[in-house]
């Protein structure tokens, strides 16, 4: 299954939900950008609300989009599923995922990205896997991603070419900025930066703005389309035919005789 194929069928998934998608996708930014707007004066005090607040939200919001694909009416309560279900296990899983990736990322960069691919499905499993520990839905994560991280390579940089034209905006009018301030502190004999520094100044500054500007009206577009397709890589192509086919099925009894090996 080709990239185009998974980005066809989240295209089908979404028919008719693109409201509710965008609607979420819009919730999503707003509660973390008022809980990154908290004054905290303290590294660790930072880490707590990243830890405890923000990661089972986060989990939350590839659970919905993964119910986007499977039910006709998902629901906006699903991004806070987390806190509800699961929150210490999503917890765990999370703090176990970042010390994983951070400990191979001191070995070199590569391993650490390769072990992001790998541990990828893992929120989705959370999902639909209830009697897994953390440490068990994240060795399942990496057994399944055996063979597909590429794959899912692929389909991710697939997405990125969306962003190329406000990336090129925002380097030129950085670059810009920075061209009219070296010019300003190269002349030490001029007190304040002449009219074409002030005019490079502020050019570079509106086109790096509209750069940000066109790049968020297209994560509106894309960001939805983006998660419903990694929902689909992992319900329709690299999870188990066993698993669950709806969220919040109690799938012990389907896995008694299967012994997980980790």
């Amino acid at each position: 299954m080709k990239a185009a194929q998974h980005k066809r069928a989240a295209k089908q998934a979404l028919k008719g939900k693109w409201g509710v998608a965008i609607g979420v996708f819009f919730l999503y930014l707003i509660i973390g950008g008022i809980s990154g707007m908290i004054p905290i004066d303290y590294y660790w005090a930072n880490m707590i609300v990243l830890i405890f607040l923000l990661s089972p939200f986060f989990v939350g919001f590839y659970w919905f989009y993964l119910d986007l694909k499977r039910l006709p009416n998902p629901k906006v309560e699903t991004l806070f599923d987390s806190f509800s279900k699961d929150y210490v296990r999503v917890v765990l899983t999370n703090l176990l995922v970042f010390i994983f990736v951070f400990l191979w990322g001191l070995l070199l960069i590569v391993p650490g990205i390769i072990k992001t691919y790998s541990y990828s499905m893992t929120f989705y499993i959370l999902r639909d896997r209830k009697d897994l520990s953390a440490i068990e839905a994240i060795t399942e994560s990496r057994k399944m991603m055996d063979g597909h991280k590429w794959k899912l390579f692929c389909l991710m940089f697939s997405f990125i070419w969306w962003y190329i034209i406000p990336l090129i905006m925002m380097i030129v009018g950085l670059v810009m900025m920075a061209v009219a301030g070296a010019g300003s502190l190269a002349d030490a004999t001029v007190m304040e930066p002449t009219m074409e520094e002030l005019s490079t100044l502020f050019l570079g500054m509106g086109i790096a703005f509209i750069g940000s500007i066109v790049s968020f009206l297209i994560s509106i577009y894309v960001t939805p389309y983006y998660m419903t397709s990694l929902a689909v890589f992992y319900d329709d192509f690299v999870k188990p035919k066993r698993d669950t086919e709806a969220p919040y099925q109690n799938e012990k009894n389907l896995i008694d005789d299967e012994p997980i090996n980790t």
